[in-house]
Order: C-alpha cells, then structure tokens, then sequence
C-alpha cells in the first residue's frame, strides 16, 4: 500500500503585527513612489530581534488610497516590495501582506479596527494569539490589537505622537520605535 506522506502540520506561531506608514516606514501621504521609502529609526534592529525571538513579522496595512483613485494596487505593490528588499537586505523577512483598500465609511471587516486582515493572515500562517503583539501608530491600530487579545503598543512615529493621551488613557505602552518595543519585549522574555 502506497504510504502518502503526512501533511506539515500547522502550529500556531507569535506573530509581531506591524502597521506599514508610520510604523515601519516614514509617513508619506498615500505613498506610490517606491523611491522615496524610508524606513523609521529602529525599525531593522527592531525587527531583527524580534525575528531573532521566533516572531513572524506581518504587516496590516490600511490603504484607502486605492479606493480613493490615489494610488493603484500595482504602486502599492511595488511600494511593499521596496520596503522588503531594505529588510532582506538586513536578513530580515516579512512573512505577509495584508491590506484594506477601502474608504473609512465603507463597513468592510478589514479595516483596522476590524480584524478580517488579522484573520486573513492567521488562514495563511496560524497565529499563537496569546504570544502575538501589535503595534502602529494610529488609535485603529491598537483597537484592532485589542480585539484580538493582542498586547498593543504606540510607536510615536508617523501620527504616534497626536495620539499619546490616547494610549495612556487606554493604558497602551507608548514607544519611541520598534527597536524600543523589542527591547520591552526582551525584558519581558527574560
């Protein structure tokens, strides 16, 4: 009898849930240009410690941009490979992409704060929800987080800093960049 191999079983692994404008990369306003990314200070050693810690790196991005005819799904594509050739450079891998191309009033389930971009990358790659963290710069970033159980923090970058009052309101760590987040979370780990 023929023996078929075993498929590879999915293990849910933590994941570091990254908001791309303002977070990984300075805020450019709808940004089509893949030559002008620039990524936020401490975003590599960031990144590579957690990735060094066992994270999946995944970006959850709204971009309604597109809906709005300002950019197009190709420039936001060429944008995002941009962004991972600076990384791969740096031997840091982003396991996936997610975006919302929708307007704010649109209803849809994947914009941030809504969790269908989340749940879209757990389809592709099973996330350990209790062990995952999100992070962004906006209150929807970290509402989205909080949906989901996740431990959310605000990085001051990109529209961070207008949102400070905010996140200690809601009890949400403030941070100055992701390598400061890493650096919490080592703490923690330790």
């Amino acid at each position: 009898m023929l023996q078929l191999e075993s498929p590879t079983p999915r293990i849910p692994k933590q994941c570091l849930f990254l908001d791309r404008d303002g977070t990984l990369i300075k805020e450019e306003h709808y940004l089509r240009d893949p030559s002008k990314v620039v990524l936020e200070n401490g975003v590599v050693e960031g990144l590579r410690l957690f990735q060094n810690l066992g994270y999946r790196l995944v970006v959850i991005s709204n971009q309604s941009g597109i809906s709005r005819s300002l950019i197009s799904t190709s420039e936001l594509e060429s944008v995002n490979k941009r962004i991972a050739e600076l990384l791969e450079f740096e031997c840091i891998r982003i396991s996936s992409w997610h975006h919302c191309p929708h307007l704010p009033d649109q209803g849809c389930s994947c914009r941030k704060p809504a969790t269908g971009l989340f749940l879209s990358a757990d389809a592709i790659h099973p996330v350990d929800w209790d062990n995952s963290i999100m992070v962004g710069d906006k209150p929807s970033d970290i509402q989205a987080g909080m949906a989901l159980g996740l431990f959310t923090a605000l990085v001051t970058t990109g529209y961070g800093q207008n949102h400070e009052e905010w996140a200690h309101e809601m009890s949400v760590p403030v941070i100055n960049s992701l390598l400061d987040l890493a650096t919490l979370i080592v703490c923690k780990h330790d």
